[in-house]
């Protein structure tokens, strides 16, 4: 009978399994603690629409809080292709479709031409009426 090289005890495929169990997980995090403001619940789903919208597994999260009913407003720093922090912007989410729009920077809104631009706008356009004061 022959056995499988990786099913015997600290074979390759056990170590790779082991080793995938301890590797720490990376994870956004609420930065200021903010998160308890608006609760577990809907921290969890706007850190869920960070991970999968930004692609980014080390975003650092800020200030969020609750805009009327269904929204939460905050601020995201993400790392660019070389590794650093990009800087804060601000972002809108809406629980009630699990929608998130982080606000576009100056260039992407040059052209209305461009690409996604109307998108863009509308998200802008949402994060100045829903999240700042006045």
């Amino acid at each position: 009978m022959r056995r499988d090289p990786g099913s015997r005890a600290g074979g390759p495929i056990a170590v790779l399994i082991a080793s995938l169990a301890i590797a720490p997980a990376l994870a956004q995090t609420v930065e200021d603690g903010s998160g308890a403001e608006i609760g577990a619940p809907d921290t969890t789903i706007v850190l869920d629409l960070i991970r999968r919208e930004l692609d980014s597994p080390d975003a650092k999260v800020t200030v969020l809080r609750r805009s009327g009913r269904s929204h939460v407003c905050g601020s995201v720093n993400v790392k660019n292709r070389d590794g650093l922090y990009t800087g804060e912007r601000g972002f809108v989410v809406d629980l009630e479709t699990r929608r998130f729009g982080r606000v576009p920077d100056g260039p992407e809104l040059l052209s209305p031409r461009s690409a996604g631009f109307a998108e863009k706008e509308a998200i802008r356009q949402s994060y100045f009426r829903l999240c700042l004061d006045g």
